[in-house]
């Protein structure tokens, strides 16, 4: 009969190197209380005892965890950086987030806290002593006004973006999969038999999403006949006579966009949506229901970066990373009545932005 052989635990290493096992615990999780030289020594105890972690026992702890009421929830920092205090709310993708975030957080004994970087006389040092000092270590970035960058201590923190707008430094970060999305909604286009479907946007938004909107209704347009591919109409800034004119002289059936102008426009010029011509948007918010294209999630989004960024604490994984990772949650279609042949057609016409001014 096989003998089994006991499992070292971190008490053995403790005993092998020299040091209590709560300061083994820590340094197998690179805590940055632990110095190097100590680190060293035990990593070194325990691949000599060929120590492995025990999945099953982390995932007992984190569950424990999960079910002990905390007496004070640990505080993670939503940071925003728009030149209004409260000018982030104005994205209803942005609020959707928060709140996909927020409710994920309290299940895990976590809450989040809106600190504001550009309050007048805020710097990124002083944001960084206030976050040391009040002993927070993780953060979230929600997408930013513009593309910019953002200096704090990073070194000590666990950090979290929303998209791609936040340039420098590169973080880990969850976005819906913009370009997976636009797939899916063409094919539900080719499903109600449109044609020549063309894409209208403002250049400053698709740079938001990595130009990941244009890529792919370019590569859509390969697949199409040569006679029904239209160039993508982007615009600097909305102008009506220019958007009328690319539709006169084009004369697309559909039109994929995520500005609520274009709807707008078409009906003022006098053209029948959904009979003279579709609208799809690649961009809608949770609560979205009369526009039809794909939601894109952000509820979800929200939820799956906390889930990363705590993952990240209890791994102790501060600073900048070497090799940042994206996470992405696909969009959701939404039949809405901008688009012929909707099964279900929504009772209320058009009185509301169908993305709430969202911010991607």
């Amino acid at each position: 009969m096989a003998i089994l052989q006991a499992r070292p635990t971190i008490r053995d290493i403790g005993r092998k190197a020299g040091f209590h096992y709560s300061t083994v615990s820590l340094a197998l999780r690179d805590h940055p209380r632990i110095s190097d030289s100590t680190k060293q020594i035990i990593r070194e105890a325990a691949k000599k005892l060929r120590y492995k972690p025990d999945a099953m026992l982390n995932a007992l702890c984190a569950y424990r965890l999960m079910k002990r009421p905390p007496t004070e929830q640990t505080v993670i920092a939503w940071i925003t950086n728009h030149r209004a205090r409260t000018g982030w709310r104005m994205s209803a993708c942005t609020r959707d987030y928060f709140d996909g975030a927020s409710q994920r957080a309290k299940e895990r004994g976590y809450r989040l806290e809106t600190l504001w970087l550009s309050e007048p006389g805020m710097t990124g040092e002083r944001m960084s002593r206030i976050l040391w000092t009040r002993g927070i270590q993780g953060v979230l970035l929600p997408p930013q006004e513009h593309l910019t960058r953002i200096d704090l201590d990073w070194d000590s923190l666990s950090a979290v973006t929303f998209g791609y707008t936040l340039a420098h430094p590169r973080l880990h970060l969850v976005s819906n999969h913009e370009y997976g999305t636009m797939g899916t909604l063409f094919a539900e286009l080719e499903k109600r038999y449109y044609q020549r479907v063309g894409l209208v946007n403002l250049r400053e938004h698709d740079k938001r999403v990595d130009n990941n909107w244009l890529a792919a209704y370019l590569v859509e347009q390969t697949r199409l006949e040569p006679e029904n591919q239209l160039p993508p109409l982007v615009l600097e800034e909305w102008n009506t006579k220019t958007f009328l004119s690319w539709v006169e002289h084009f004369r697309p059936d559909a039109i994929v966009t995520r500005l609520p102008e274009v709807l707008l426009s078409l009906r003022r010029a006098g053209y029948n949506v959904p009979d003279d011509v579709g609208v799809a948007y690649h961009t809608l918010d949770e609560k979205s229901r009369c526009f039809s294209g794909m939601k894109k999630n952000s509820f979800q989004i929200g939820v799956m970066a906390i889930d990363l960024l705590i993952d990240m604490l209890h791994r102790n994984e501060r600073g900048i990373p070497g090799r940042p990772y994206l996470l992405m949650v696909e969009g959701s279609w939404v039949e809405g009545n901008t688009l012929r042949s909707s099964p279900e057609p929504c009772a209320s016409p058009l009185d509301t932005h169908p993305i709430g001014q969202s911010t991607v």
